[in-house]
């Protein structure tokens, strides 16, 4: 079997904590490429993790790898990933996918005119708790959903970062909306399974970076459901996911915590015992979702992840954003 060729874009935190470790443990990728700015830096990260190539210009990649991870700072995905489509080149694109609909529309095209394909890495789907969630949800063991609440923050730099483009508008293209809250967000479009409008956006910058550093959204679903979502850089909370149905509710770890606490009305189980406790599966989500991307392309299967599914969570990041700048 041929393995598949890879780079990696972007030699920060996020790349030597989850990507590059994910990569090695991949058993059909090789890892083929580091790319970054910093030429000492992509020396150094090639070096540590056994990369055969150290580049400076994600230009050079194409006829040297298969397919490319990009985690970069966020306003400059669309434009590394446009050219990496089209010059036939695979592309696993951090979150956010894109920091404007346009953007996220334009790589979305590029995957789909050509050869190579785009997957948004919305890692968190791949936790067996969610997962599990998610499949009570289609057995119809929560009835129709009523409201979906999730929470995920701390405070910031509690996280391990090579810098701290998140504070610059030009590099991050937003605040903790796009860089936690498009988590939840996508969580909710995902479990819910339809098409959502902001019914109400709230944001502060107490910090004065000129970005948002805590959030909170109501999205209303075309279900008449509705989801309750915060996020903060500001202090911690609660990252906790929870489902309510008109038949019964199920509630877990926005993270992969090993349980899911389920209640069903029309589960004989919970009607002689009340709520059940279940177990899962831990798992490292980067290691599942480079095993799933990797697999995808090389067997051409499809991502797990769909990609208008992204776009509409994109959508409505932009339209919070415009609901603040109106206010």
């Amino acid at each position: 079997m041929t393995a598949l060729r890879v780079a990696v874009i972007g030699c920060g935190a996020v790349s030597e904590i989850y990507h590059l470790p994910a990569l090695r443990r991949c058993s059909r990728a090789q890892l083929t490429a580091v790319v970054d700015a910093d030429a000492t830096r992509a020396a150094n990260v090639a070096r540590r993790h056994g990369a055969a190539l150290a580049i400076t210009d994600f230009r050079e990649l194409p006829g040297k790898v298969d397919a490319a991870v990009i985690a970069t700072p966020n306003t400059s995905h669309a434009d590394i990933a446009c050219f990496l489509l089209d010059h036939g080149v695979h592309v696993l694109c951090e979150k956010p996918l894109a920091t404007t609909l346009a953007d996220a529309q334009r790589m979305a095209r590029a995957s789909r005119r050509g050869s190579a394909r785009l997957m948004a890495g919305q890692c968190r789907r791949f936790n067996p708790n969610a997962e599990l969630v998610r499949e009570l949800i289609a057995r119809g063991h929560l009835g129709t959903i009523t409201q979906i609440s999730a929470a995920l923050g701390g405070r910031y730099g509690q996280w391990p970062q090579r810098t701290d483009f998140r504070r610059d508008r030009a590099l991050s293209g937003g605040g903790v909306l796009l860089d936690l809250g498009i988590h939840l967000i996508d969580l909710a479009l995902w479990l819910a399974g339809e098409e959502a409008t902001v019914a109400r956006y709230e944001s502060t910058d107490t910090m004065n970076w000129g970005v948002e550093n805590d959030a909170e959204v109501t999205l209303e679903f075309t279900g008449g459901g509705r989801a309750l979502l915060a996020c903060s850089y500001t202090h911690g909370l609660n990252r906790t996911l929870r489902v309510q149905g008109t038949r019964g509710w199920a509630e877990t770890s926005v993270d992969g915590l090993p349980t899911v606490t389920f209640f069903g009305e029309q589960s004989r189980l919970c009607q002689r015992a009340g709520a059940q406790h279940l177990l899962v599966p831990e798992a490292d989500v980067y290691s599942s979702q480079m095993d799933h991307f990797v697999g995808a392309v090389l067997d051409g299967s499809p991502f797990a992840i769909d990609l208008d599914q992204v776009l509409a969570g994109v959508r409505l990041v932009e339209e919070c954003y415009r609901v603040a700048r109106a206010a």
